[in-house]
Protein backbone atom coordinates (compact mmCIF):
# COMPACT_ATOMS: atom_id res chain seq x y z
CA UNK A 1 0.00 0.00 0.00
CA UNK A 2 2.71 2.66 1.59
CA UNK A 3 4.57 2.09 -2.57
CA UNK A 4 1.04 2.33 -4.46
CA UNK A 5 0.59 5.73 -2.14
CA UNK A 6 4.79 7.11 -2.79
CA UNK A 7 3.82 5.72 -7.01
CA UNK A 8 0.90 8.02 -7.22
CA UNK A 9 2.34 10.91 -5.63
CA UNK A 10 4.95 10.63 -8.14
CA UNK A 11 3.03 10.72 -10.65
CA UNK A 12 1.01 13.36 -9.25
CA UNK A 13 4.18 15.76 -9.16
CA UNK A 14 5.30 14.52 -12.95
CA UNK A 15 1.79 15.71 -13.55
CA UNK A 16 1.67 19.23 -11.82
CA UNK A 17 5.58 19.84 -13.07
CA UNK A 18 4.55 19.33 -16.63
CA UNK A 19 1.18 21.54 -16.51
CA UNK A 20 3.05 23.71 -14.80
CA UNK A 21 5.70 23.92 -17.33
CA UNK A 22 3.13 24.26 -19.68
CA UNK A 23 1.74 27.39 -17.96
CA UNK A 24 4.93 28.95 -17.83
CA UNK A 25 5.80 28.79 -21.49
CA UNK A 26 2.45 30.18 -22.24
CA UNK A 27 3.35 33.23 -19.81
CA UNK A 28 6.20 33.36 -21.40
CA UNK A 29 5.18 33.39 -25.03
CA UNK A 30 2.37 35.76 -24.47
CA UNK A 31 3.89 38.45 -21.95
CA UNK A 32 7.12 38.44 -24.99
CA UNK A 33 6.15 42.11 -25.46
CA UNK A 34 7.15 42.70 -21.93
CA UNK A 35 10.29 40.05 -21.62
CA UNK A 36 11.97 40.71 -24.51
CA UNK A 37 12.83 44.31 -23.55
CA UNK A 38 13.63 43.08 -19.59
CA UNK A 39 15.70 40.17 -20.85
CA UNK A 40 17.65 42.88 -22.94
CA UNK A 41 18.02 45.77 -20.29
CA UNK A 42 18.83 42.79 -17.30
CA UNK A 43 21.81 41.48 -20.13
CA UNK A 44 22.69 45.31 -19.65
CA UNK A 45 23.10 44.95 -16.08
CA UNK A 46 24.87 42.26 -16.03
CA UNK A 47 27.69 43.71 -17.76
CA UNK A 48 27.38 47.45 -16.22
CA UNK A 49 26.43 46.67 -12.59
CA UNK A 50 30.18 45.78 -11.67
CA UNK A 51 31.33 49.06 -13.29
CA UNK A 52 28.61 51.05 -11.67
CA UNK A 53 29.77 49.56 -8.22
CA UNK A 54 33.34 50.77 -9.11
CA UNK A 55 32.45 54.12 -9.83
CA UNK A 56 30.71 54.60 -6.52
CA UNK A 57 33.31 53.07 -4.53
CA UNK A 58 35.52 55.98 -6.23
CA UNK A 59 32.97 58.88 -4.82
CA UNK A 60 31.33 59.56 -8.52
CA UNK A 61 27.89 60.75 -7.77
CA UNK A 62 25.68 57.94 -8.76
CA UNK A 63 22.94 60.24 -10.66
CA UNK A 64 26.18 61.39 -12.51
CA UNK A 65 26.93 57.78 -12.87
CA UNK A 66 23.62 57.03 -14.61
CA UNK A 67 23.20 59.96 -16.76
CA UNK A 68 26.53 59.80 -18.02
CA UNK A 69 26.26 55.83 -18.77
CA UNK A 70 22.76 56.31 -20.33
CA UNK A 71 23.30 58.66 -22.68
CA UNK A 72 26.40 56.57 -23.82
CA UNK A 73 24.40 53.73 -24.17
CA UNK A 74 21.25 55.45 -25.72
CA UNK A 75 23.70 57.29 -28.58
CA UNK A 76 25.74 54.26 -29.20
CA UNK A 77 22.85 52.30 -29.97
CA UNK A 78 21.23 54.58 -31.99
CA UNK A 79 24.03 55.57 -34.20
CA UNK A 80 24.00 51.31 -34.50
CA UNK A 81 20.48 51.41 -35.35
CA UNK A 82 20.87 54.07 -37.96
CA UNK A 83 23.72 52.44 -39.43
CA UNK A 84 21.65 49.06 -40.18
CA UNK A 85 18.47 50.55 -40.91
CA UNK A 86 20.68 52.65 -43.48
CA UNK A 87 22.32 49.44 -44.85
CA UNK A 88 19.23 48.11 -45.25
CA UNK A 89 17.83 50.73 -47.25
CA UNK A 90 20.48 50.24 -49.76
CA UNK A 91 19.74 46.95 -50.18
CA UNK A 92 16.40 47.41 -50.43
CA UNK A 93 17.19 50.26 -53.64
CA UNK A 94 19.42 48.04 -55.08
CA UNK A 95 17.54 45.11 -54.59
CA UNK A 96 15.92 45.32 -58.07
CA UNK A 97 19.12 44.74 -60.42
CA UNK A 98 19.59 41.80 -58.66
CA UNK A 99 16.22 40.61 -59.16
CA UNK A 100 16.74 40.38 -62.71
CA UNK A 101 19.74 38.35 -62.73
CA UNK A 102 18.23 35.82 -60.13
CA UNK A 103 14.89 35.57 -62.50
CA UNK A 104 18.03 34.75 -65.58
CA UNK A 105 19.23 32.54 -63.56
CA UNK A 106 16.52 30.40 -62.78
CA UNK A 107 14.68 29.96 -65.80
CA UNK A 108 18.36 28.71 -66.94
CA UNK A 109 18.33 26.32 -64.43
CA UNK A 110 14.74 25.29 -64.90
CA UNK A 111 15.45 25.14 -68.82
CA UNK A 112 18.90 23.11 -68.53
CA UNK A 113 17.17 20.60 -66.09
CA UNK A 114 16.43 17.21 -67.60
CA UNK A 115 14.14 15.33 -65.10
CA UNK A 116 12.70 12.39 -65.75
CA UNK A 117 9.53 13.22 -63.96
CA UNK A 118 6.99 14.66 -66.23
CA UNK A 119 5.22 16.31 -62.92
CA UNK A 120 8.21 18.35 -61.69
CA UNK A 121 8.95 19.29 -65.48
CA UNK A 122 5.60 20.63 -65.31
CA UNK A 123 5.95 22.25 -61.92
CA UNK A 124 8.78 23.86 -63.30
CA UNK A 125 7.12 24.71 -66.32
CA UNK A 126 4.69 26.87 -64.80
CA UNK A 127 6.51 28.69 -62.21
CA UNK A 128 5.92 32.64 -63.03
CA UNK A 129 9.56 33.17 -61.82
CA UNK A 130 8.96 37.61 -62.53
CA UNK A 131 6.42 37.06 -59.95
CA UNK A 132 8.66 34.74 -57.32
CA UNK A 133 11.58 37.14 -57.36
CA UNK A 134 9.26 40.57 -57.91
CA UNK A 135 11.42 43.26 -56.10
CA UNK A 136 8.44 44.66 -54.74
CA UNK A 137 7.51 41.25 -52.54
CA UNK A 138 11.20 40.84 -51.74
CA UNK A 139 11.80 44.22 -50.65
CA UNK A 140 8.36 44.14 -48.86
CA UNK A 141 9.52 41.03 -47.19
CA UNK A 142 12.71 42.39 -46.04
CA UNK A 143 11.04 45.90 -44.80
CA UNK A 144 8.32 44.29 -42.46
CA UNK A 145 11.03 41.70 -40.83
CA UNK A 146 13.39 44.64 -40.18
CA UNK A 147 10.30 47.16 -38.38
CA UNK A 148 10.28 50.44 -38.71
CA UNK A 149 12.82 52.85 -37.28
CA UNK A 150 10.41 54.44 -34.86
CA UNK A 151 9.33 51.02 -33.71
CA UNK A 152 13.14 50.19 -32.71
CA UNK A 153 13.64 53.75 -31.04
CA UNK A 154 10.91 53.13 -29.20
CA UNK A 155 11.93 49.80 -28.21
CA UNK A 156 15.59 51.34 -26.89
CA UNK A 157 14.04 53.55 -24.71
CA UNK A 158 11.94 50.87 -22.90
CA UNK A 159 15.22 48.93 -22.54
CA UNK A 160 16.79 51.96 -21.10
CA UNK A 161 14.01 53.07 -18.60
CA UNK A 162 13.97 49.36 -17.57
CA UNK A 163 17.75 49.86 -17.39
CA UNK A 164 17.28 52.89 -15.24
CA UNK A 165 15.42 51.66 -12.25
CA UNK A 166 17.79 48.46 -12.49
CA UNK A 167 21.37 50.27 -11.45
CA UNK A 168 19.20 53.15 -9.67
CA UNK A 169 18.58 50.85 -6.73
CA UNK A 170 20.02 51.95 -3.81
CA UNK A 171 19.47 48.33 -2.90
CA UNK A 172 19.72 45.37 -4.86
CA UNK A 173 16.55 43.28 -5.05
CA UNK A 174 18.59 40.45 -4.44
CA UNK A 175 20.09 41.99 -1.50
CA UNK A 176 16.71 42.93 -0.55
CA UNK A 177 15.46 39.34 -0.52
CA UNK A 178 18.58 37.77 1.41
CA UNK A 179 17.72 39.80 4.08
CA UNK A 180 14.66 37.98 4.33
CA UNK A 181 15.72 34.68 3.89
CA UNK A 182 17.93 32.29 6.80
CA UNK A 183 22.18 32.52 6.71
CA UNK A 184 22.41 29.38 4.57
CA UNK A 185 19.44 30.00 2.08
CA UNK A 186 20.64 33.72 1.89
CA UNK A 187 23.93 33.02 1.20
CA UNK A 188 23.08 30.07 -1.67
CA UNK A 189 21.10 33.16 -2.99
CA UNK A 190 23.89 34.93 -3.14
CA UNK A 191 25.84 32.51 -4.94
CA UNK A 192 23.59 31.91 -7.60
CA UNK A 193 23.18 35.59 -8.04
CA UNK A 194 26.91 36.04 -8.58
CA UNK A 195 27.17 32.98 -10.59
CA UNK A 196 25.01 33.81 -12.84
CA UNK A 197 26.07 37.87 -13.17
CA UNK A 198 29.91 36.35 -13.57
CA UNK A 199 28.60 33.76 -16.61
CA UNK A 200 26.45 35.88 -18.24
CA UNK A 201 29.19 38.62 -18.15
CA UNK A 202 32.24 36.53 -19.10
CA UNK A 203 30.07 35.28 -21.83
CA UNK A 204 29.28 38.78 -23.21
CA UNK A 205 32.40 40.37 -23.26
CA UNK A 206 34.15 37.36 -25.52
CA UNK A 207 31.04 37.18 -27.75
CA UNK A 208 30.96 40.61 -28.81
CA UNK A 209 34.90 40.74 -28.84
CA UNK A 210 34.52 37.62 -30.88
CA UNK A 211 31.62 39.43 -33.67
CA UNK A 212 33.96 42.70 -33.78
CA UNK A 213 36.41 40.81 -34.63
CA UNK A 214 35.04 38.85 -37.05
CA UNK A 215 32.76 41.03 -38.66
CA UNK A 216 36.13 43.07 -39.23
CA UNK A 217 37.90 40.03 -41.03
CA UNK A 218 34.75 40.02 -43.05
CA UNK A 219 34.52 43.20 -44.11
CA UNK A 220 38.61 43.01 -45.43
CA UNK A 221 37.76 40.09 -46.86
CA UNK A 222 34.85 41.68 -48.84
CA UNK A 223 36.46 44.98 -49.37
CA UNK A 224 39.29 43.50 -51.11
CA UNK A 225 37.11 41.04 -53.20
CA UNK A 226 35.05 44.31 -53.93
CA UNK A 227 31.38 42.79 -53.48
CA UNK A 228 28.62 45.00 -52.82
CA UNK A 229 27.25 45.66 -49.36
CA UNK A 230 30.21 45.68 -47.47
CA UNK A 231 28.40 46.94 -44.42
CA UNK A 232 25.21 45.60 -44.60
CA UNK A 233 26.82 41.79 -44.98
CA UNK A 234 29.50 43.10 -41.85
CA UNK A 235 26.64 44.23 -39.51
CA UNK A 236 24.84 41.14 -40.10
CA UNK A 237 27.77 38.70 -39.85
CA UNK A 238 28.13 40.53 -36.55
CA UNK A 239 25.11 40.40 -34.76
CA UNK A 240 24.77 36.95 -36.56
CA UNK A 241 27.71 35.66 -34.61
CA UNK A 242 25.62 35.72 -31.21
CA UNK A 243 23.85 32.85 -32.28
CA UNK A 244 25.94 29.54 -31.70
CA UNK A 245 26.36 27.35 -34.47
CA UNK A 246 23.98 28.31 -37.37
CA UNK A 247 24.80 32.27 -36.64
CA UNK A 248 27.60 32.31 -38.29
CA UNK A 249 26.81 30.09 -41.68
CA UNK A 250 23.54 32.18 -42.81
CA UNK A 251 25.87 35.27 -41.79
CA UNK A 252 28.09 34.20 -44.39
CA UNK A 253 25.69 32.64 -47.03
CA UNK A 254 24.33 36.40 -47.91
CA UNK A 255 28.12 38.07 -48.80
CA UNK A 256 28.33 34.89 -51.05
CA UNK A 257 25.30 35.02 -52.64
CA UNK A 258 26.01 39.09 -53.31
CA UNK A 259 28.91 37.88 -55.05
CA UNK A 260 27.44 35.07 -56.90
CA UNK A 261 25.12 37.16 -58.18
CA UNK A 262 27.61 40.20 -59.37
CA UNK A 263 29.93 37.87 -60.84
CA UNK A 264 28.54 34.20 -61.48
CA UNK A 265 30.67 30.66 -60.77
CA UNK A 266 34.49 32.39 -61.00
CA UNK A 267 37.43 32.00 -59.13
CA UNK A 268 36.56 35.12 -57.28
CA UNK A 269 33.61 33.70 -55.81
CA UNK A 270 35.43 30.71 -54.36
CA UNK A 271 38.30 32.71 -52.66
CA UNK A 272 35.82 35.19 -51.22
CA UNK A 273 33.44 32.11 -50.52
CA UNK A 274 36.79 29.75 -48.72
CA UNK A 275 37.94 32.77 -47.15
CA UNK A 276 34.73 33.37 -44.97
CA UNK A 277 34.37 30.08 -43.84
CA UNK A 278 37.81 29.44 -43.01
CA UNK A 279 37.39 32.50 -41.43
CA UNK A 280 34.41 31.39 -39.39
CA UNK A 281 36.00 27.84 -38.92
CA UNK A 282 39.13 29.24 -37.24
CA UNK A 283 37.54 31.83 -35.24
CA UNK A 284 34.44 29.68 -33.40
CA UNK A 285 36.83 26.37 -32.94
CA UNK A 286 40.14 27.82 -32.16
CA UNK A 287 40.29 31.56 -30.71
CA UNK A 288 36.61 31.37 -28.92
CA UNK A 289 36.72 28.25 -27.11
CA UNK A 290 40.33 29.41 -26.26
CA UNK A 291 39.45 32.44 -24.51
CA UNK A 292 35.80 31.68 -23.30
CA UNK A 293 37.07 28.35 -22.08
CA UNK A 294 34.58 26.24 -19.93
CA UNK A 295 32.57 29.31 -18.44
CA UNK A 296 29.48 28.30 -19.85
CA UNK A 297 29.58 24.19 -19.52
CA UNK A 298 26.36 23.65 -21.67
CA UNK A 299 26.03 20.60 -23.97
CA UNK A 300 26.14 21.27 -27.75
CA UNK A 301 23.38 19.79 -28.01
CA UNK A 302 21.45 21.32 -25.09
CA UNK A 303 22.97 24.67 -27.05
CA UNK A 304 20.88 23.39 -30.28
CA UNK A 305 17.71 22.98 -28.24
CA UNK A 306 17.64 25.96 -26.42
CA UNK A 307 18.44 27.60 -29.77
CA UNK A 308 15.28 25.93 -31.18
CA UNK A 309 12.82 26.60 -28.35
CA UNK A 310 13.80 30.19 -27.36
CA UNK A 311 13.80 30.85 -31.39
CA UNK A 312 9.92 29.58 -31.41
CA UNK A 313 9.16 31.03 -27.97
CA UNK A 314 10.85 34.19 -29.28
CA UNK A 315 11.78 34.48 -32.76
CA UNK A 316 15.30 36.25 -33.86
CA UNK A 317 15.81 37.74 -30.39
CA UNK A 318 15.19 34.55 -28.75
CA UNK A 319 18.30 32.98 -30.02
CA UNK A 320 20.36 35.59 -29.21
CA UNK A 321 19.45 35.23 -25.72
CA UNK A 322 19.13 31.34 -25.76
CA UNK A 323 22.59 31.14 -24.63
CA UNK A 324 22.34 33.48 -21.57
CA UNK A 325 19.38 32.32 -20.55
CA UNK A 326 20.18 28.64 -20.88
CA UNK A 327 23.17 29.10 -18.64
CA UNK A 328 21.50 31.12 -16.18
CA UNK A 329 19.04 28.35 -15.79
CA UNK A 330 21.66 25.82 -15.25
CA UNK A 331 22.82 27.54 -12.39
CA UNK A 332 19.74 27.98 -10.88
CA UNK A 333 19.01 24.10 -11.58
CA UNK A 334 22.27 22.72 -9.94
CA UNK A 335 21.16 24.97 -6.64
CA UNK A 336 18.08 23.04 -6.52
CA UNK A 337 18.67 19.52 -5.01
CA UNK A 338 15.74 17.55 -7.68
CA UNK A 339 17.08 19.57 -10.59
CA UNK A 340 20.50 18.25 -10.14
CA UNK A 341 20.60 15.18 -12.59
CA UNK A 342 18.93 18.16 -15.17
CA UNK A 343 21.71 20.17 -14.35
CA UNK A 344 24.10 17.40 -15.00
CA UNK A 345 22.58 16.59 -18.47
CA UNK A 346 23.10 20.25 -19.86
CA UNK A 347 26.73 20.04 -19.02
CA UNK A 348 29.34 19.64 -21.04
CA UNK A 349 31.52 17.12 -19.03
Amino acid sequence: MADRNQGGLFFLKVFCAFFAAIFFIFVLKELRQILIPFCIALLFYFMLNGMVRKMVAWKIPKTLIMIGLLLVIFVSLYLLGLLIFTGVSSFIDNFPAYSDKITRMAKSLSDSLKLPIIDVKKYIANINWEKTFDPEQITAMVSSTMGSFTSFIGNLLLVLLLLLFMLGEKIPMVTRVIKTLSRERGEELQRIETAINARVQHYLFVKTLMSLLTAALAALILLVGRVDFVIFCSLLIFFLNYIPTVGSLIGTFFPVMFTFLKYGFCLRLVVITAGLMVMNFVMGNFFEPLVMGKSLDLSPIIILLSLIFWGWLWGVVGMFLAVPLTSSLKIIFESIPTLKPLAAAMSAE
